[in-house]
């Protein structure tokens, strides 16, 4: 038997969050052992435990996580873009380029089960899209809000997210997508 190695790391919570985002990125969330992850940081299967009592707190972790970097990269997209129509198109691509190139992550992000960490996935996965309801700010059809708009235009873009990555839809046919994505929703007047 191999004797208990003491905990002897810097910043556990992040070591082990950091090693989990590498194996969700190269093989999905299917395959996060908290015992693999105590092995790959250097310390005992037990010593993660202390800030994920459980496999479903790590994945409520990575998902808040996951929203933080996605509501970043769709701030600045949005802060890049001078006017609304730019902006939508920014706000899209950033979206997409997302959900693409980071699709396990996605998928978990989505794939959400609301179990102990609900309230803090859900409070990061709404300010992740709150740049989206600011960007439809202003002119809209009678009966629709930024918030309403918002909605749509993100489910849209999931689906093509969606398709591209089960392969129905060509990655070099995205760029067109968009286009024709953005052209079907009001640009209104978008705050930055």
């Amino acid at each position: 038997m191999t004797p208990a190695r003491p905990y002897h790391h810097g910043n556990l919570r992040q070591a082990v969050l950091e090693r989990a985002t590498a194996v969700v990125r190269e093989r999905g969330a299917s395959e996060l052992s908290l015992r693999e992850l105590a092995a790959a940081v250097g310390v005992t299967h037990a010593a993660p435990r202390r800030y994920f009592p459980d496999r479903q707190q790590l994945l409520d972790a990575l998902a808040v996580e996951g929203f933080a970097l996605l509501g970043a990269r769709l701030r600045e997209a949005v802060d890049a873009s001078p006017d609304p129509s730019t902006r939508v198109r920014s706000i899209a691509g950033a979206y997409l380029e997302f959900a693409i190139s980071e699709a396990n992550l996605a998928e978990l992000m989505f794939a959400h089960t609301h179990g102990a960490g609900g309230d803090a996935v859900g409070e990061g996965a709404a300010a992740a899209f709150a740049p989206l309801v600011r960007v439809f700010q202003g002119d809209l059809p009678p009966g629709s809000t930024p918030q309403r708009v918002a909605l749509i235009f993100l489910a849209t873009l999931q689906g093509l997210a969606g398709l591209v990555n089960c392969g129905v839809v060509a990655v070099d046919e995205v760029g067109g997508l968009i286009d024709e994505a953005v052209a079907r929703f009001p640009q209104g007047r978008g705050e930055p």
